[in-house]
């Protein structure tokens, strides 16, 4: 079996759907290291391409005003397609939660602070690494980021009513 790494932003929602179900639906967009990437980036090694597809796909949170979430992604290679949209994204038929490598989050998710991507354009976008084991964590964060400039974020009732 070949294997494409690939690069899935998630949606807080997504990102639940992945946790609960372990399995997350397609198609999905991702990135990957694609011939049009290559093109972009002449005489960078591996690495630098592997790296070159995160910030693509961190950069499109961003513009779509979604904190940062990836899902580094080893695709069995019959379940990509080139997506209709441009040759810097692909199209992931299912993602199962065994084939997740990492997840990275952006410095908005893990300090929840959005303002820390205002400038995202001057410089790369930093990605912090976490392993699945940490999903619930990852969860949890993802959620406050996401309330983080919509007011405190919700916390949990009491299970018994106040007493005076």
């Amino acid at each position: 079996m070949t294997t494409v790494r690939c690069y899935v932003p998630l949606t807080g929602d997504q990102l639940a759907a992945l946790a609960q179900d372990r399995r997350l639906a397609g198609p999905v967009r991702a990135t990957a290291v694609t011939e049009v990437l290559r093109a972009q980036e002449p005489g960078a090694d591996g690495d630098e391409l592997e790296y070159a597809a995160t910030q693509v796909a961190a950069e499109d949170a961003v513009r779509s005003g979604v904190p940062v979430v990836l899902a580094a992604v080893d695709a069995d290679s019959a379940l990509v397609t080139a997506a209709p949209v441009d040759d810097l994204w692909i199209e992931v038929a299912s993602v199962d939660l065994p084939r997740v490598a990492a997840l990275h989050l952006g410095d908005d998710v893990v300090t929840g602070d959005p303002s820390l991507l205002a400038d995202h354009d001057s410089r790369d976008i930093e990605l912090s690494w976490f392993d699945t084991t940490e999903l619930d964590h990852v969860l949890e964060l993802v959620r406050r980021a996401e309330h983080a400039g919509r007011g405190p974020a919700p916390t949990e009732r009491p299970t018994d009513p106040p007493t005076d």
